[in-house]
């Protein structure tokens, strides 16, 4: 028999997944793959990073990370800057041309799961928000 935490952890695993993947339909709109969307979304939600930072965040090696940034470079989604503290390494940086293509994912989220909010009973859903907020809090504290 599962455990109700179990069962929380597998049924936020699902719906992870699924608003994950409506939200890489707008990916075929792009020449991007999933790995490059990846690297491209951690820029555009923790900000300028170093080589080092993204092959980290990603648990690649920093050879295999230069070949999928430079790739987001070419395709101008991405932009390399000397940093001013170390001329050897590079900062990161998203161009307006990667933001839309993140915020066109995120509309494409928030459009799917409107479309299953409004199947649920309105203070059910106030009541979920709730729930995830304290949830998230929780963790953010950890």
């Amino acid at each position: 028999m599962q455990s109700i935490e179990e069962g929380i952890e597998k049924k936020l695993r699902s719906i992870s997944y699924r608003i994950r993947c409506s939200g890489r339909e707008v990916l075929r709109d792009f020449p991007i793959t999933p790995a490059q969307f990846d690297v491209l979304q951690y820029i555009y939600f923790s900000g300028d990073k170093r080589m080092t930072d993204v092959s980290n965040y990603l648990g690649i090696t920093k050879s295999t990370t230069t070949g999928l940034v430079q790739r987001i470079v070419e395709l101008g989604y991405l932009k390399k800057d000397k940093s001013n503290r170390d001329r050897r390494s590079y900062i990161i940086k998203i161009t307006n041309s990667g933001k839309r293509i993140i915020q066109k994912v995120i509309e494409k989220r928030v459009e799917y799961i409107k479309g299953i909010i409004e199947k649920i009973q309105t203070d059910k859903v106030e009541k979920l928000s709730g729930i995830l907020s304290e949830f998230l809090d929780i963790i953010q504290k950890k």
